[in-house]
């Protein structure tokens, strides 16, 4: 079987990573690393490679590094084999290969990734410290990267910068992407830029999820009951209530709205809509009003006139000005990816807006920018330009692109304390472990200010949004009639769903159980029924299910997990004592009876 052809890609930098031959070290005292720093210096200079950081440690090697062509990246590496390998084998009196394998590489989209795959390799950020670079240190061996050029103007402002992000708090998730794409030697890069090169080279160049395809797969029904189950769960349990929304709205509060279908109103666009209007009737909810909603919206298709449907999931919270709020939010959401199994296929986007006078402002010098060639653009940019000129500069066409160098940018207009605010909910957000990107291309659909942000899948399609929201307070104070705070997100379930379709990870559906309880003998099916009553009443939204048959324990066993039980509770002799298995966390506990109770309740909070 021939093997993956090395993944290189023009133009992009590179993290490249060699190890020791069955864990060998490859430095042992300061002379090693000496020999190989000169090494280093003359195949870099031999074979034009210019490096943008580097790390020498006893169990690995790394180089961030940009190469004129996959040629001189292998003669590179090999002219650093070649130099150092025959000085460290006369040194220690061996022989034979000091490299595991090939050498492994992953090419770096820059404007994305550049400053944090420095950090991993210069701050130690994969458990392994040793001699590295520092910036732009040492000078004349580091090679400034034009992504790294952008954070100053001089060598001091640069490194003050880069001071500061080093110093947040490091995104386990974001190393893990890291490292992933580094041992499967696969593109690191944003959802869109790795479909355009993809459908360029025509391969995959995302990594790929580790097990087998499912076998078998659920019916979309129970998928669609069990995800409106841990929505109910999750949100109850974090103090939200559910409304219920009306089918029609007398008016649109966003611009476009609903299709209209007679004159007494329109179908349901948005859920905001509903939750505004219950505010605006009972305003005394907007103190510390948390709502949440479900059900269909419907919209008018973008290329036709049918009407198209779709299901949200909504949390919209009322009276909170802070950014607490937000990053209540912002972990909710990933807090409930995570529980459907889908927190590795997601990414988080995230933009600040600035007040709705700072948005104004911006769309305001963005028209009187483009005034003067509007007679160029087509019929659509023409309504941008008058509704959301934002989108002009981050367009496709080549015209509007060379424009867009020159353009006003949203962050020349942001005030000091809208970016000291973005700059607290990014340290929180990496603080709580939470993978993030800055989008300054992410603006709103609607009318939003402050934060906006995305959460989509990394698989390909079309609709890969899976959820959207932000704050809105100027729209809501119109609504109500007075001042009042207002921030919300929807789940889109038709891309929510078709991403858990193709999740491997995902354990049960709606018509499985929770909890099994099986009795070893048939004495204790009695006290077995007794537990599960008890159960029931204490914990009413599990699924609990008792296993008195006379089917063999290892037997009962597999067919509990066969319908995905978390929990399994063994009676043992009369049923005085049990265990309990936690299929999660691979865990077995004894316990009593009467304890047995907080212990399900420990874990199922955990």
């Amino acid at each position: 079987m021939t093997r993956k052809s090395r993944l290189f890609i023009q133009g992009m930098p590179h993290l490249v990573q060699l190890r020791g031959h069955n864990g060998e070290l490859l430095f042992r005292d300061e002379a090693d690393y000496l020999s190989f720093s000169h090494c280093l210096t003359l195949a870099a200079l031999r074979y034009e490679i210019a490096l943008h950081s580097w790390s020498l440690a006893p169990a690995r090697i790394l180089f961030f590094l940009s190469a004129v062509d996959k040629l001189s990246l292998g003669r590179f590496i090999q002219h650093i084999g070649r130099s150092y390998v025959p000085f460290y084998n006369r040194r220690y009196h061996r022989s034979g290969a000091l490299w595991d394998n090939r050498y492994l590489s992953s090419p770096v989209e820059p404007g994305v990734y550049f400053l944090a795959v420095k950090r991993f390799i210069e701050q130690g950020e994969d458990g392994v410290r040793g001699y590295h670079s520092e910036g732009e240190l040492p000078v004349g061996q580091v090679a400034p990267h034009a992504a790294w050029l952008q954070l100053g103007e001089n060598l001091a402002q640069r490194q003050s910068k880069y001071q500061a992000f080093c110093q947040t708090p490091v995104n386990a998730a974001l190393v893990a992407r890291i490292r992933s794409a580094l041992d499967q030697n696969c593109l690191l890069a944003s959802p869109r830029v790795s479909e355009q090169l993809e459908s360029q080279l025509e391969r995959t160049l995302r990594p790929r999820h580790g097990g087998r395809p499912r076998k078998y797969a659920s019916s979309p029904s129970e998928q669609w009951l069990w995800l409106e189950k841990q929505a109910g769960e999750f949100f109850q349990q974090r103090g939200y209530q559910q409304i219920r929304l009306s089918l029609l709205e007398r008016e649109p509060l966003f611009s476009p709205g609903g299709p209209v279908i007679h004159g007494d109103g329109e179908l349901r666009g948005d859920g905001t809509t509903g939750c505004l209007r219950l505010i605006a009737t009972h305003w005394h909810e907007a103190a510390m009003g948390r709502l949440w909603y479900s059900g269909a919206m419907f919209c008018q298709s973008r290329h036709s006139e049918r009407l198209q449907q779709n299901h949200q999931i909504g949390v919209e919270a009322f009276g909170m000005p802070g950014i607490d709020i937000e990053l209540e939010h912002l972990t909710m959401q990933a807090q409930f990816l995570r529980r459907l199994g889908l927190a590795d296929r997601v990414e988080l986007y995230i933009n600040t807006l600035g007040s709705v006078e700072t948005l104004n402002c911006f769309r305001q010098a963005l028209r009187e920018y483009y005034q003067p060639v509007a007679h160029f653009l087509a019929r659509e940019q023409w309504e941008w330009l008058e509704t959301r000129p934002e989108r002009l500069i981050h367009h496709d066409d080549i015209l509007l692109q060379r424009l867009a160098t020159r353009a006003p940018r949203l962050e020349e207009f942001l005030s000091i304390d809208a970016c000291q605010r973005f700059s607290r909910m990014q340290h929180t957000l990496s603080e709580a472990g939470i993978a993030w990107q800055y989008d300054p291309a992410l603006f709103p659909h609607n009318d939003y200010c402050q934060l906006v942000f995305e959460w989509r899948s990394l698989e390909q399609g079309e609709n890969r949004v899976l959820c959207r929201g932000g704050r809105y307070d100027a729209c809501a104070s119109r609504v109500v009639g007075r001042a009042v705070s207002a921030c919300g997100f929807a789940f889109m379930l038709e891309p929510l769903m078709a991403l858990l379709s193709h999740n491997a990870s995902r354990r049960k559906s709606a018509g499985q159980v929770d909890v099994v309880i099986i009795p070893c003998q048939p004495r204790g099916a009695g006290q077995a029924l007794l537990l599960g009553r008890q159960l029931r009443q204490q914990f009413p939204l599990l699924s609990i299910m008792n296993d008195c048959s006379s089917q063999r324990l290892a037997t009962r066993y597999k067919n509990s997990w066969r319908q995905g039980a978390r929990f399994i509770l063994e009676l043992e002799g009369d049923g005085e004592t049990l265990l309990l298995h936690d299929a999660q966390n691979q865990s077995c506990q004894q316990a009593s009876v009467d304890t047995i109770a907080a212990r399900l309740g420990n874990a199922l909070m955990l």
